[in-house]
Parts: C-alpha cells; structure tokens; sequence
C-alpha cells in the first residue's frame, strides 16, 4: 500500500488546488465580460488564449511571495537604467521573463519596483520617485526608463508628469487602462475609484499631453482591460500599438510585445 501524504504534501495540494480554482475563476469571469466590449473572433482563437493565460497565471503567481524580498536588481548593464513597475494585484514577479528578453538585447541595468497596489496612484508616484532616486544614485545616471504593466502604467505616467519630469528616458505601459476599466463589480482598496471608466482621477487626465517618449502597447481582446481603445493614448502624443488576442498577463510573456519593447528603447537611445 502506498505511503499515506505528509502533512507537507497535502498542504502543497491545497495550495495548488486553489490556485487553479481561483485562476478557473478569474479566467471564466473575466473573458465573459470581455466578449461584450471586443470583437468577435474564432473559438479555437478565444480558447487559445484562454490556455495561454491559464499557463501563464499558474508559473507565475507562485513567485510573487519570493519576489517580495528578491528581483529589486534583475539585470546588469551600463546603459540607461529600466525599471520595471507591475500592475494591480500583483509585484514584479511579471516581468521575470521579460527582463530575461532585455538581458538578452544588452538593455539594462534593470530593477523591479514593488509598491502597495492597492492605495491611490499619489502615494505611489512619491515611492516611485525615492526609487527612481536611489537607482539613479547607485548608476550615476540622471534618467530612467520606465516600463509598465496595467495599473502601473498610471502611476508612471502620474510620475512623468509631475516629479519626474525630466528623469523618464522612455514610458512604456503595457495592458494599461488609460481610459479606465469597465469592470463595475468591487475593486479592492482606494484605487479602485482612480481606475474605473468616467472617474473623475482619468478624466482629469484625458488631454493631458505625455511628457516623455510615451508607448502604450495593448491586446485587441485584452481580457481585463477593454475595449482596445481604452489603452489607446495617441492623442495625448504617445505611440499605440496593438498587439492581437494576448490575454492580460500573457502581454508580459509575448516575444511580439518584447521585440517591439526592445526596439523602441533602442530608438529612443539611438544618437541623433
């Protein structure tokens, strides 16, 4: 008879029986909303997508505790500094991959940003600007680039505009609600009013002009933040570009996404 489960063993399976419920959860609640705010598209592609995200959830939320307390540093080099900022609910345990895609480009040094995600973008933007401090004294550099993902996107561009004006090489938001999330159900914590669609924080900020090298990359069927034209911050002077059926987190872990990423920090750094 096989030996009965250790306590350690059976405690490993909980955790990963209501990771893969809650990730189940998320997916089916999220994609359903969705379908109302997207175009139509081929259920192979809708599912597809569906898997790619699952995927990606599942090998990356188990690092975001370890990621609390390692990844502030997660590349060298001698060119303009990047920092990377995550988005709502989450840490810099996002970028992992992608930091691994600037290594291999010879962009960096690289940092990860961890912030209370769950206060107003204002006390944030002034954590973000001790950090932004603290990498620009250790490099000897005056400038940062800056690359974001949801949330984090507006706590950059807040940065950009008001304290950082001047210090941002490049802003880079990935899957970012410029216009506001549709999403009417609760959202944990005081920031929750600043995201949502026709919430006086974003429209306050709808014209505002970017103040640095601005790019907004996003999905076509984004499965958090949607439609597309929600993340579209052209008319503000910034650069879109739409990226085809990446869920919300797989954004992060698209070579598509990485190669544009790489491209445009590479012409912004490029020598008149």
């Amino acid at each position: 008879m096989a030996d009965a489960l250790s306590d350690t063993e059976v405690l490993a399976l909980g955790i990963v029986g209501v990771l893969t419920l809650a990730t189940l959860v998320y997916l089916a609640v999220s994609y359903a909303i969705m379908r109302a705010h997207t175009d139509p598209r081929p259920g192979r592609h809708h599912a597809a997508a569906i898997l790619r995200e699952f995927y990606y959830v599942m090998i990356t939320q188990p690092l975001v505790p370890l990621y609390y307390f390692f990844g502030r540093r997660m590349g060298s080099g001698s060119g303009t500094p990047v920092i990377f900022v995550h988005g709502y609910f989450q840490n810099r345990a996002d970028f992992w991959w992608l930091a691994r895609r600037f290594r291999q480009a010879s962009i960096g040094p690289l940092y990860g940003f961890n912030y209370p995600w769950f206060v107003r973008v204002d006390p944030n933007v002034d954590r973000l600007e001790r950090f932004v401090q603290r990498v620009c004294a250790k490099t000897g550099s005056d400038r940062v680039t800056l690359v974001a993902h949801s949330l984090g996107g507006l706590v950059c561009l807040e940065y950009a505009h008001t304290s950082g004006r001047g210090r941002v090489a490049q802003c880079i938001t990935v899957g970012t609600p410029h216009a506001g999330v549709k999403w009417r159900g609760p959202i944990i914590g005081t920031v929750g009013a600043q995201m949502r669609e026709n919430g006086d924080f974003l429209l306050q900020r709808r014209d505002r002009p970017v103040s640095a090298p601005t790019l907004s990359i996003f999905s076509t069927h984004d499965n958090i933040v949607h439609p597309p034209t929600t993340s579209q911050i052209s008319a503000r002077g910034g650069q879109d570009v739409a990226i085809d059926g990446a869920g919300h987190l797989s954004l992060l872990f698209s070579r598509q996404v990485a190669t544009v990423l790489i491209e445009f920090i590479a012409t912004e750094n490029r020598p008149p």
